[in-house]
């Protein structure tokens, strides 16, 4: 009688087991929502429309759907820290751009009782692909990457990776990545009108060329002095490289001026260089702006407390830091599948511009 009632419990829960389990992927396809949608609503999410939440649950209660308890278990095992990863540059940390994102990060992170790991992605890291296996491994649940360049295709690779990644200030043109940055076209035709509108006519543009947003800024400014009338002539480009940082803005602005003395005014890619090609001016014994005009963009700390102070754009570098974290939350939540974000920039008017000479 009991090996009766044995093979009886096999054979039906060999057919139970041979029965397709419904998975929150079917639940999604028959709603026609995405797998969050599915996932916020089980987790009552308020950001969820309630037609929405009644679609999904009836569809829940049709398919008699019952959650993977321990599988949402073991996807929910967390390490509470966030990595954040920069290129190899000669003293990266005591950049002053990094410096205001990461405390951007930081300062999100901490909020929720999250840690960062920094990283620098030398030849080791990129050898052993480390930036997939800290992920792998749940060191950490998501990675920012800040000050990517052209060169870092291998990034490419989180196109088909599940895990939470994150671009900061820098993206991929054609590449489903993951982004937020600022709008660097933007920020090209303020710079661009605000040294038109002194009367300046031959403009020197001085900008690395290794990143795609740097590529960008050179060519909306460019396109927007020509759609002001001025002459290709008369706007003279010196950059290439990763030259970012003050002795960049240093020698190309000597490059510049030992090529076109005649130049009224100089764009600076960022903040850093325009200090770097105020420092050289001055050493020719000419001032800033009564001679050269010199703008930046970033609007870091010091630019307002530099002789003279910087006329900038403002990227809000903090802001950047803190809006990627929320969004690298998000998307290890699930509370979004990606982030294709463009932030607003500002014009900041100060002491490093004036009218044209003459």
């Amino acid at each position: 009688m009991v090996h009766a009632l044995l093979d009886l419990f096999t054979k039906i829960q060999g057919r139970e087991m041979q029965k397709k389990r419904i998975t929150i992927k079917d639940i999604a396809r028959d709603c026609g929502v995405s797998l969050s949608t599915v996932s916020l609503v089980l987790n009552n999410n308020p950001r969820i429309s309630e037609s929405t939440r009644q679609k999904v649950l009836e569809c829940v209660r049709k398919h008699g759907y019952q959650p993977n308890y321990q599988a949402r278990g073991l996807a929910s095992r967390s390490s509470r820290i966030f990595a954040v990863a920069v290129p190899a540059l000669h003293h990266v940390f005591a950049d002053i751009y990094f410096g205001e994102i990461v405390s951007g990060i930081y300062e999100r992170a901490a909020e929720d009782g999250y840690k960062i790991m920094l990283d620098i992605a030398n030849g080791n890291y990129v050898d052993n692909k480390e930036y997939l296996n800290l992920l792998k491994s749940r060191r950490a649940d998501g990675l920012l990457f800040i000050g990517s360049s052209i060169e870092h295709e291998y990034l490419c690779e989180f196109e088909h990776e599940p895990y939470p990644f994150l671009l900061v200030n820098h993206y991929f043109p054609g590449r489903s990545l993951n982004y937020i940055t600022v709008n660097y076209e933007e920020s090209a035709r303020l710079a661009c009108e605000h040294l038109l509108s002194l009367g300046h006519r031959k403009i020197g543009l001085i900008t690395g060329l290794n990143t795609y947003t740097g590529r960008d800024f050179r060519d909306a400014f460019l396109d927007n002095g020509r759609k002001n009338g001025i002459n290709e002539k008369d706007l003279v480009q010196i950059g290439g490289g990763d030259m970012w940082d003050q002795e960049g803005g240093y020698n190309a602005a000597r490059k510049l001026l030992d090529q076109h003395p005649d130049v009224t005014a100089i764009m600076a890619g960022n903040d850093r260089m325009a200090m770097g090609a105020i420092r050289y001016i001055q050493s020719r014994g000419m001032h800033v702006p009564n001679d050269i005009s010199v703008m930046g963009a970033d609007n870091v700390p010091s630019s307002p407390f530099f002789t003279p102070a910087i006329t900038t754009i403002d990227h809000d570098l903090l802001t950047v830091g803190r809006l990627a974290c929320s969004q690298l939350f998000a998307l290890f939540k699930g509370e979004i599948t990606e982030c294709r974000e463009v932030l607003p920039v500002s014009l900041v008017k100060r002491e490093s511009t004036g009218p044209a000479r003459g």
